[in-house]
């Protein structure tokens, strides 16, 4: 019989799409799930559907997830998440437990990135040791196993076929320092050392505009992508951007992106790859590890997570130039191939994703079968309604022949429902799925994985992290 697979989606594209997407292969192709999708808002469709099992991508990053992730525990129905940001620090500055206030993880595997990570929760939620599994991060199996598109056919996409070189940037959260959300954030991850860094950040965000802004004069040939961090602002605040950015979003070698292109693409497409600091250089590192990644920090010398070790650091604008006019002289810039940048890469793929070898989403699915094993035998038959669900639900089901997006742009109690009727129909998911799913068909055929998962030994290998397994 198929499993009724209720799976969970803030969005149909982005960081969390990605993440899932090679699961639920996994889920259909092997362990017969029926995947049912689900708008993160829309908690009541676990009493409406009645799944046999809840799938995240995690349940610590946004309240709903949280949510979800209780509910349906309360209810008997087995919960299946991943994790979103898995490159988390392990000096005790991490808050592991996000928007779950009750400190209690409701999922049956806490699925991480990497040794390092496990080894940390580990020790810090010994009750919890046998749950703590290493699956590496399947949002950068992409890396190994899916088709980008071309330089040529994204520019042309936005009429800006003139343009030949392209330089990227992956905006930093800066633009949390103008929304009361963002600053609140702040305030509880910093503590008693928040007044400083937001005076720090704000000096650091005008100095990297000013970097950014000198690199975009001197070179009006080279398009520069800027792209917006996901988690910069809440979606329902929808006021103007504030960032290290959005001040030369209107020169016409600059082009500015909020959420429209995935971070993949504009990665493929560029020939340099910069920010202020990103997990993204790994992401460039796993797809081409020939092009140069540049952080631009006019204070380097702060609190950072190891990824600068692998990649240029530069503190001034015209560092920065010598860097853009090394490359597009010799095809390349020797200081990203330095054999202390290069074994700092290989140690921070290691220490943060886990595996590079495509096959992540494969471990989670080893899981997941575990997780099945433990299913209920019959369905859900009745679930009890909790009545802020099911008013989210009718308020979303009415809102909807109402929705208009520019009057509900001017209506300041409307305005936070505007990210609501904008995603809540997942449309773009079924395309992703069929796009995605050939890709991971033909990497299974050259991998023959259908065979391979049925030896011990094969899964023997590929969960060596995880000591306290049951084979």
């Amino acid at each position: 019989m198929k499993v009724k697979t209720l799976c969970y989606f803030d969005n149909d594209k982005g960081r969390d799409v990605e993440i899932l997407m090679p699961l639920l292969y996994y889920g259909e192709k092997y362990l017969n799930l029926e995947v049912e999708k689900a708008f993160i808002f829309d908690i009541d469709k676990i009493r409406r559907y009645k799944p046999d099992l809840v799938i995240l991508a995690n349940t610590i990053g946004s309240r709903n997830h949280h949510l979800i992730a209780k509910y349906a525990h309360e209810n008997g129905i087995k919960v299946f998440a991943l994790v979103s940001e898995g490159n988390f620090r392990t000096d005790g500055t991490f808050n592991y437990w996000g928007y779950n206030t009750d400190k209690t993880f409701y999922q049956e595997y806490i699925c991480l990135w990497s040794k390092r990570t496990k080894q940390f929760l580990q020790s810090e939620l010994p009750e919890y040791k046998d749950k703590i599994v290493v699956t590496g991060a399947t949002g950068f199996d992409r890396y190994k196993i899916y088709d980008f598109e071309s330089k040529e056919s994204f520019l042309k996409r936005y009429g800006l076929e003139h343009f030949r070189k392209v330089i990227g940037y992956a905006g930093w959260a800066f633009g949390k320092l103008h929304n009361p959300n963002g600053l609140a954030e702040l305030h509880e991850i910093y503590q008693e050392q928040a007044p400083g860094m937001i005076r720090w950040m704000h000096t650091q965000q005008q100095q990297v505009e000013n970097m950014l802004r000198h690199a975009i004069e001197q070179n009006p040939d080279i398009l520069f992508i800027l792209k917006r961090h996901p988690n910069e602002k809440h979606p329902h605040l929808t006021g103007r951007d504030n960032n290290e950015m959005i001040n030369l979003a209107g020169y016409p070698n600059v082009l500015y992106l909020t959420d429209e292109e995935d971070v993949h693409t504009l990665i493929h497409i560029s020939d340099i790859w910069a920010g202020f600091e990103t997990t993204t250089v790994i992401e460039s590192w796993m797809m081409d590890e020939n092009r140069p990644t540049v952080f631009l920090n006019p204070d380097p010398l702060f609190s950072r997570d190891m990824n600068y070790q692998g990649t240029i650091v530069v503190s001034k604008a015209d560092q920065w130039q010598q860097i853009i006019e090394e490359f597009y002289s010799k095809g390349r810039v020797d200081a990203m191939n330095t054999p202390e940048r290069k074994k700092a890469r290989q140690k921070i793929i290691e220490n943060v994703v886990g595996y590079a070898d495509g096959m992540n989403h494969i471990r989670a699915g080893y899981y997941l079968a575990r997780t099945l094993e433990h299913l209920p035998e019959k369905s859900p038959s009745k679930i009890k309604a909790k009545p802020l669900y099911v008013i989210r639900y009718l308020l979303m089901q009415i809102g909807k022949y109402f929705y208009a997006k520019p009057l509900f742009l001017k209506l300041p109690k409307f305005r936070k429902t505007v990210w609501i009727f904008e995603r809540y129909k997942l449309k773009n998911i079924e395309p992703l799925k069929k796009k995605y799913f050939s890709y991971l068909d033909r990497f299974h055929r050259q991998h023959r994985i259908e065979e391979k998962i049925k030896s011990p030994d094969f899964w023997k290998s590929l969960l060596e992290e995880n000591e306290n397994r049951t084979t």
